[in-house]
């Protein structure tokens, strides 16, 4: 069983991001009544066929205090850390990276392997452009780095109102606990080179990426919306028993896509693969024959999907 853990100060947003990648769907009423984590609340799910222990550190300084005097009992054999930063809360980013610093000083001396996710959380759509708080994330990433040299550290930046920017940031994180994991990528940007294609991806059943391809360049609107037409089609598929979907859309700017979203299931494990295309208007055949090859490549994929749950 792998160890993932969230730790950080408390309010910084760690029991919501939990909440939030564990419904996906509807999760904002639960978030709102959400009571401070005591001590550490546990669970556990699956990916890849593979068990994980997730656990939610309380971030009151009495808990804190309690895990830095007995590290060996409560941080010992975690494979990742997913460590919150609240943005916004700049008084508070001093005492953040103190905590931090005192729990890698723990691995360091102990020599264990961890991998560390530094999210800095609340960064909301209008922060994105907001100068102060940026300049001030920058510098504390600058800090940071100097403990590159001990360990995998990754940055992203998350808020509750884009769940994509929460499932993406999970995603990576647990990706970098499995080798092969980058050859699903790999071959959808192979793919990609070959049609004109916007985007490829591959999620399980609970919404985690295993590997995507992009459009070079495309807009952060444009992969909310599809992220927004994969969350909506899942629960349809769900609801109707369906394994196929294929479906047609447009951007904001105008530019209309199709695609098609496929359930690939191996035993008791549901993946979901997502293909979309720029959509020719004025040869829609064309459109279903670039569709038709990328789904040809389908044995490839689940060829892949069947070494890394092996």
């Amino acid at each position: 069983m792998k160890k993932i853990a969230f730790l950080g100060l408390d309010n910084a947003g760690k029991t919501s991001i939990i909440t939030a990648i564990s419904q996906r769907f509807g999760f904002e009423e639960t978030v709102a009544k959400l009571m401070p984590t005591r001590r550490i609340a546990r669970d556990t799910f699956k990916f890849l066929g593979l068990e994980f222990s997730r656990l939610d550190f309380g971030g009151q300084r009495i808990y804190r205090n309690d895990y830095l005097k007995h590290p060996e009992k409560f941080l010992s054999g975690i494979d990742l850390i997913f460590y919150v930063i609240d943005a916004q809360d700049f008084d508070r980013y001093i005492e953040s990276i103190d905590y931090l610093e005192e729990v890698l000083l723990f691995f360091k001396e102990t020599q264990e392997d961890v991998m560390v996710s530094i999210l800095f959380h609340k960064f909301d759509p209008q922060l994105v452009d907001n100068v102060e708080i940026n300049k001030r994330i920058l510098t504390l990433k600058q800090a940071l780095t100097r403990y590159s040299n001990h360990f995998d550290i990754f940055f992203f930046e998350t808020t509750i109102f884009d769940i994509k920017s929460i499932m993406d940031t999970f995603s990576s994180g647990l990706s970098m606990l499995f080798e092969k994991i980058e050859m699903v990528s790999n071959l959808f940007s192979e793919i990609s080179k070959n049609y004109n294609t916007i985007l490829i991806s591959l999620f399980d059943s609970k919404g985690i990426t295993l590997g995507e391809s992009y459009r070079p360049h495309l807009q952060l609107t444009q992969k909310l919306k599809i992220y927004e037409i994969y969350l909506n089609l899942q629960k349809r598929i769900i609801a109707e028993n369906r394994t196929l979907f294929e479906f047609s859309d447009k951007f904001e700017d105008g530019e209309r896509f199709s695609g098609i979203i496929e359930v690939l299931k191996f035993g008791k494990l549901d993946f979901y693969l997502l293909f979309i295309i720029e959509e020719d208007e004025t040869d829609l055949e064309k459109t279903v024959s670039l569709l038709d090859k990328i789904e040809a490549a389908k044995p490839q994929m689940e060829n892949l999907i069947l070494q890394l749950i092996q």
